[in-house]
């Protein structure tokens, strides 16, 4: 039987020599790294409803508990923060149970339009027993049909609109929806788990929590880690309802040193988040730009993305493959990305890395079938740790 400790300690060395181009990833700085290896990680907390603590011993617990919450409503302007949710889908979670009731309705982007699966018929719809229509999408433009949402939204009457993709490139007409959810009586409820960190350095969507009732999402892909979740408002009721669905319904304890790790890493973007997000959505654009002009298709030119993702374009799969084959093809290569044709700069661009060229050069000629791993290597060699205190 081969040891856990030396499985760990091989993946630790894979990962160092590797380029991390991961849409839903990111790098965690050492101070994050010791928060999540602390003696918390083996300590219960447990808010109860009155404001207590059920445990004992856990007076500093609940000291970092206040400090991150606080961190998190100063890094968004929010005035309310549930800092408490294990991921970004146990979020969603507490932002349907609030907003749908058994046998209601929802519209979210269909996830042939790089809407999020869990929104889809058979997944959270079933569990909590709501439906789920689809909200109009313009896939060319990569925009929502706003003309046709409207007619349908009229029609169909959802409890609740919700937004965010998995694939996701481009803002919102937001006070748009606003007006429509208002017009409707529905809740607009905002799934940033792939922007956050974006949203939180000002770089995309800026008004995502001035029209939204609710903005969540996970802490750990433009987000600098931990893997986590968090839920914002700016409505007294609506924070008072997420908390009674996080506890004894969608959670029972939360971990506290992943909310430790989490309030670091908000400080830190506090300090860092305009200019880290600036780099980032600079670096997708730059990187688009660089793969097309290898001849390495990339959907949406001239424009690419305004987000820390870009997608390769199908047109890729007549030539090299499938994305699965593809992204096997550049990890032998130690370039790792999804097999869905995503490439993200949130992690590359946390660890320094700004020349798209050569990135660029290493992943075309890698997908072309030439052995790039001396080159990852060297690449790999340049890398820091930037946006850390």
């Amino acid at each position: 039987m081969t040891s856990i400790t030396e499985l760990v300690d091989r993946y630790g060395r894979f990962r160092s020599n590797v380029l991390n181009l991961q849409a839903s990833e990111n790098y965690i700085c050492p101070h994050v790294r010791m928060a999540l290896g602390s003696d918390l990680g083996s300590r219960y907390a447990h808010i109860m409803p009155d404001g207590n603590n059920a445990y004992g011993g856990t007076s500093l617990t609940d000291e970092i508990y206040k400090e991150t919450q606080d961190s998190i409503k100063k890094l968004y302007n929010s005035r309310f923060a549930e800092v408490r949710p294990i991921g970004g889908h146990v979020a969603a979670e507490i932002a349907l149970l609030i907003s749908v009731k058994r046998g209601g309705k929802i519209m979210a982007i269909d996830e042939n339009h790089g809407g999020y699966t869990g929104y889809m018929k058979g997944y959270l719809p079933e569990m909590f027993g709501f439906s789920s229509g689809t909200i109009p999408y313009i896939q060319e433009k990569q925009e929502i049909d706003y003309e046709r949402l409207e007619k349908e939204a009229l029609t169909y009457r959802p409890d609740a609109i919700v937004l965010g993709q998995s694939f996701f490139l481009k803002p919102y007409d937001l006070k748009r929806i606003r007006e429509l959810c208002d017009r409707i009586g529905s809740k607009l409820l905002y799934d940033g788990s792939h922007v956050m960190g974006l949203i939180a350095g000002k770089k995309f969507q800026n008004d995502a929590l001035k029209y939204s009732d609710i903005l969540f999402g996970s802490t750990h892909k433009s987000f600098f880690g931990p893997q986590g979740g968090i839920l914002l408002t700016n409505q007294e009721e609506l924070f008072h309802q997420a908390e009674f669905n996080t506890v004894w319904r969608t959670m029972d304890n939360y971990h506290p040193n992943r909310v430790a790790a989490l309030g670091i890493a908000a400080q830190d973007l506090i300090a860092f988040g305009e200019d880290y997000a600036s780099k980032i959505v600079n670096n997708s654009k730059g990187l688009g730009k660089a793969l097309e002009e290898r001849g390495i298709p990339v959907q949406f030119q001239p424009w690419y993305s305004e987000s820390h993702q870009i997608l390769l374009s199908p047109k890729i799969n007549e030539r090299y493959g499938s994305f699965l084959e593809i992204s096997r093809k550049l990890e032998k290569n130690g370039i790792i990305c999804d097999r869905e044709g995503r490439i993200g700069l949130s992690e590359a661009t946390r660890r320094g890395f700004n020349d798209m060229d050569r990135i660029a050069s290493a992943i075309s000629e890698a997908i072309k079938g030439k052995d790039m791993r001396s080159e990852i290597t060297d690449i790999m060699r340049g890398a820091g740790l930037r946006y850390c205190k």
